[in-house]
């Protein structure tokens, strides 16, 4: 399904761009189809940055991307678009995802427009579809992000994506900003999405316990590389480098 190949994205920064930081440096990793690779380390080991690099929403400077047995690397802009409805992104913050100004019916009608996908009558028929399985009802259409609660929003945001028909969606600390027992129902609606529909998963995350919940196998982060992987059991019952130990250490005592 994806095959990330030894990609590196470095940022100039600071006065008149002298200061580089490598944000990505040398990182591999595959998804197979239906499955969940989950990626966890410290803020600013560059979980987020990956993330976006392994769906060309930014440019990569080195390393090869293999998206569905197609190298996607150096496809452009508008060669994209062809793809992108396959491979989504859900953020951290459900607010920030949607148009303030506009109604949840419009929000998720919007995405479907813009790829061509279906006549009035078969998105108000999919709508209805999506919204039921993220366990919403019909009457949130017609009000605004404000009158939603973060958990609400979020299924609104995971509903929107799986209108697409995804193959594959990256998961950006979708259940960081949720309470814990919203998170449990939000995970489970991600878990039965996948199990209907084969998607494959990039589940980015600090919490240790979401991630062992979710995960096939677990990448760790730290500086920039992935420094083990592991299937989520294995990485848990014994961990081979001595960051990840402490990551699991810390996250046990917290």
């Amino acid at each position: 399904m994806l095959n990330v190949s030894n990609i590196t994205k470095e940022f100039k920064n600071g006065l008149f761009k002298r200061t580089h930081t490598l944000a990505v440096d040398n990182v591999s990793f595959s998804i197979k189809a239906g499955e969940t690779l989950g990626l966890v380390g410290m803020s600013g080991s560059g979980k987020s940055t990956l993330g976006r690099l392994a769906l060309k929403l930014i440019p990569c400077d080195t390393g090869r991307i293999i998206f569905n047995d197609v190298e996607i690397s150096h496809f452009t802009m508008k060669q994209m678009k062809t793809l992108r409805k396959d491979m989504q992104i859900l953020f951290q913050n459900p607010e920030s995802s949607l148009n303030p100004r506009m109604t949840i019916c419009r929000s998720l009608e919007e995405p479907c427009r813009f790829h061509d996908i279906g006549d009035k009558g078969y998105l108000d028929e999919q709508i209805e579809e999506q919204l039921n399985f993220v366990g919403l009802g019909a009457e949130l259409l017609n009000r605004r992000p404000h009158q939603l609660s973060g958990g609400q929003l979020q299924r609104v945001c995971i509903a929107r994506v799986l209108l697409l028909q995804p193959k594959l969606i990256v998961l950006d600390e979708p259940t960081s900003m949720l309470d814990v027992s919203v998170q449990a129902q939000v995970i489970e609606v991600l878990k039965n999405a996948q199990k209907k529909h084969k998607i494959s998963y990039l589940f980015i995350s600090h919490d240790l316990d979401v991630i062992k919940a979710c995960s096939d196998d677990i990448a760790v982060m730290y500086k920039g590389r992935i420094i083990e992987q592991q299937s989520a059991e294995a990485l848990y019952k014994q961990p081979k480098e001595e960051y990840t130990k402490q990551l699991l250490d810390t996250f046990l005592n917290f």
